[in-house]
């Protein structure tokens, strides 16, 4: 879509030039030199204005996420194109090469992260990194400096690196130290060389819009939380002398038996003229079809004074589809994000009552102060999304009639009762209202654990909300002095107004960089600048991938060897061993099988096919096959939930199969078990807990499991087998951490195992530290535990139940309920997000 061709259109231009001067003779005109030039420069003008229209028109439809996306693609191809940029260098930014074989880092291990050390390695394969592993080593320190700067775009280099390398390099560099400071690099780096046009968005101008409609072409608006469209729509129709007053504009709002009414109007307009829209169209998508074709036709000879606008929210997944593709190409699509941060979501929220309101309620005090809570409560969980999977598990449409109704709530509580109904206000707020939306269990413990938190007496004396912000005192203020109030006394946007941790900011920011590269190599086929074939590289890792997958399980072989086995103690975890070995032959039978394929097509023996077509494509990006919902490739369906690539997941695997191929040597149970290694790590759970009922009589029913920490932070510290529990490794924290050392406490003893530490606050860039090894209990559930959909609740105030996901992307991927120490309110770990994830992302 984005070009430049300078070059070829000057050769074109003065070869008629040329001709013109022989036909015309003695003809006056200015030399030729002086005519190139101008042609070069009316050129470089049209590609600018064009680009840059192109580029307007397509931000306006886009997510604020991906804006930045779009600008960064159209950069690097226009920067390649020019001859500005090698294609090989763009791809080390877009595909962050990792070293398969790093080394040693010598002094760099007592602060750098083990995981940057293979990239740092892989970006030595340009010119202007050649020794950077060496460099940083003799220099240890002063790299320690840069990599913890809050800013390290704009922090000096060690040695040579701040003189010595382009704006570009410096985004490569960062891309593998600190990937959470790409986004505000790239902003920099688009701004110097597209213009400050390319980042800087104006404010939606629905008059601008309009102009460019057509009576078949439809307006499309994207909605999103606390933006609604229909506001803009009448006010320029009624400049416009376009109303419902003069019967020359309707508003529908699309449900159950509106389908008719909606049709006639788009019918009637687009004879007579007239302005519809068609609001929530996503709860019609049966429907939306029908409402295409019609458009269609009417289209054809429609009224110059007819519009069609339609609105509808952006499905809950990106790969899901509520909208048909071909309506979104006819329309012109706008979206208009609300802001994520705290204070203009917070003022927005207020906004939303007056005067009156407060007066309306027989307690002043407390309506003001609780209205003012409710409000933060409302700007906390609405911007809290943004911080991804730590936010919210799943996306979430809280919205200002949310608020609006818990603010009648109330009012109409405190009118009816002497003392403020803490509970029931709680209740109805985190149950019913917003809780309404959410489906997710640990999610709903999050929304109420913040109302527990701002809706409390202590609002009347000074409770903080936030470290730095604390709840105004109602006496003192009317409604104008609590605008006042946050503009003077809000703290600067950060995560721990939110409850959260900084590395939260430096995990979402870090994602979004991933993400935003990601994005660019598949939409660019494995290359992040001009493309170009990349046959070869398949080749090479499907050569790579068929000489190190290994042969599957014997499994007549391995069940001869258990049958015999099956009776005694160990039985249920053999039966595990013996599924687990199944499931791997699996796999590897459809990796064989689709990799011969592949090696088949690409000798001409075999016919491409869209399966193939979609293996050679999740190679060329190094993305697991099947990952992508829309693929063919079958690798996904049949392995376990991740988030890593394709060379660390096939490494991944290979370390699966050797803890199989130790565990099935002579069946014995391991004395500690790598449960992440495993497809189904419930069934081993499972296992532990039939055991230990056989053991103590019990029905299964009544078994659940606790976890311990041990004070063995290495595997091969475990000697012996765990009394009543397994020993398990390789968890991680995200969010918070645990001690080691002298900083971890007293030791003491569950069942003979030794266990020390509580949870602790992280450590700065730290994001997802590893656990010690964990003491995995079954015992019998107690009478005063509660059930729940996600486990047995402790409700013990020293006791953090902790969700343990199987990737960083939680939700989907929810495993079993931990139980961890704390000397700590839970509800700071909660507000916090934290959670043990079975595998990080790299």
């Amino acid at each position: 879509m984005f070009f430049r061709g300078i070059d070829s259109v000057k050769e074109v231009k003065v070869e008629e030039e040329e001709d013109y001067e022989e036909d015309e003779g003695d003809s006056p005109r200015a030399p030729l030199e002086k005519t190139d030039a101008e042609l070069l420069a009316r050129c470089n003008v049209l590609l600018d204005s064009i680009t840059l229209t192109v580029f307007n028109y397509v931000r306006r439809g886009l997510f604020e996420v991906d804006k930045l996306t779009v600008a960064t693609m159209m950069a690097l191809k226009i920067l390649v194109n020019d001859g500005k940029m090698k294609e090989d260098d763009v791809n080390f930014l877009v595909m962050g090469k990792i070293s398969s074989d790093p080394g040693n880092m010598g002094p760099l291990h007592e602060w750098l992260p083990e995981a940057i050390w293979p990239k740092i390695k892989a970006i030595e394969g340009m010119t202007a990194f050649k020794g950077l592993g060496d460099n940083m080593q003799s220099d240890s320190d002063d790299w320690s400096a840069w990599f913890d700067d809050a800013k390290a775009e704009q922090a000096k280099l060690p040695g040579d690196y701040q003189k010595g390398l382009t704006s570009f390099e410096k985004l490569i560099l960062l891309r593998a130290l600190r990937p959470d400071r790409v986004s505000t690099a790239l902003t920099t780096f688009i701004g110097e060389v597209m213009g400050k046009d390319y980042i800087v968005q104006k404010p939606f101008n629905m008059a601008e819009t309009y102009v460019e409609t057509s009576s078949d072409t439809p307006v499309f608006f994207v909605l999103f939380a606390g933006v609604d469209p229909t506001p803009w729509v009448e006010s320029l129709g009624k400049s416009m002398g376009i109303s419902e007053e003069n019967k020359s504009f309707m508003n529908i709002s699309m449900g159950q038996g509106q389908e008719p009414v909606a049709e006639s109007v788009v019918t009637r307009f687009a004879k007579e003229g007239g302005w519809v829209m068609l609001q929530n169209c996503h709860l019609m998508s049966s429907w939306v079809p029908a409402l295409e074709r019609l458009l269609e036709v009417v289209g054809e000879d429609a009224h110059e004074n007819f519009r069609c606008f339609i609105s509808a929210e952006p499905p809950p997944m990106a790969n899901w589809k509520n909208m048909p593709e071909s309506l979104m190409q006819s329309c012109i699509k706008v979206a208009n994000e609300a802001p994520s941060d705290i204070q203009s979501n917070l003022i927005r929220a207020w906004d939303n009552f007056d005067q009156a309101k407060l007066d309306g309620c027989n307690k002043t005090e407390a309506v003001k102060a609780c209205l003012f809570s409710l409000c933060w409560f409302h700007a906390v969980v609405c911007g809290r999304k943004k911080f991804g999977q730590q936010g919210w598990s799943r996306k979430y449409s809280f919205n200002v009639g949310d608020l609006i109704i818990c603010s009648n709530v109330l009012v109409s509580y405190l009118n009816n009762n002497d003392t403020t109904p803490w509970d029931d206000l709680r209740y109805i707020f985190g149950e019913i209202m917003y809780g309404g939306h959410i489906t997710d269990a640990w999610d709903r413990r999050t929304c109420n654990t913040y109302l527990k938190v701002y809706q409390d007496p202590g609002l009347f004396a000074g409770m903080e909300f936030a470290p730095g912000f604390k709840s105004p005192n109602p006496e003192a203020l009317d409604y104008d002095g609590y605008l006042t109030y946050v503009d003077s006394a809000m703290p600067a946007e950060s995560p721990t107004l939110f409850g959260l941790h900084p590395n939260a900011e430096i995990g979402y920011l870090s994602n979004n960089t991933q993400n935003l590269f990601f994005k660019i190599a598949a939409m660019s086929g494995g290359s992040g600048g001009g493309g170009g074939g990349k046959t070869d590289v398949v080749k090479s890792t499907m050569d790579n991938l068929m000489e190190r997958l290994p042969n599957e399980f014997g499994m007549v072989e391995l069940n001869l060897k258990a049958k015999p086995l099956l009776p005694g103690e160990s039985g249920p975890f053999i039966v595990v061993a013996c599924q687990e070995c199944g499931r791997m032959n699996v796999l590897i039978g459809e990796m064989r099988k689709t990799l011969s394929d592949l090696d088949k097509a690409l000798k001409g023996q075999l016919n491409m096919s869209i399966p193939i077509e979609d293996l050679i494509t999740a190679i060329g990006i190094n993305q697991w096959p099947g990952r992508n919902p829309f693929s063919k490739c079958t690798w996904q369906k049949f392995a376990w939930m991740s988030q890593k690539n394709l060379a660390s997941q096939f490494n991944d695997m290979l370390a699966r199969i050797d803890q199989l191929n130790v565990w099935c040597e002579d069946l014995v149970t391991p004395k500690s078990i790598w449960l992440p290694g495993l497809f189904n790590p419930q069934s081993y759970l499972t296992a532990v807990q039939q055991v230990t009922a056989r053991k103590i009589g019990k029905p299964l029913d009544k078994m659940t499991t606790e976890t311990h920490v041990s004070n063995m932070w290495n595997v091969t510290e475990v000697v012996e087998n765990a009394v009543d529990a397994t020993y398990a490794h390789g968890f991680f924290l995200e969010g918070a951490r645990w001690p080691s050392g002298d900083d971890a406490g007293d030791t003491y003893e569950v069942s003979g195992t030794t266990c020390q530490g509580a949870l602790a606050e992280s450590r700065l860039k730290e994001l997802i530290p590893p656990l010690p090894v964990l003491y995995v209990k079954a015992v019998l559930i107690q009478s005063d535990w509660e059930p729940s959909p996600v486990g047995y609740l402790r409700n013990n105030e020293e006791i953090f139940e902790c969700p343990v996901y199987s990737t960083t992307f939680r939700g989907p991927t929810y495993v079993f309920l931990a139980t961890l120490k704390t000397d700590l309110p839970t509800s700071k770990w909660i507000m916090g997000a934290v959670c043990i994830c079975m595998q990080t992302d790299e």
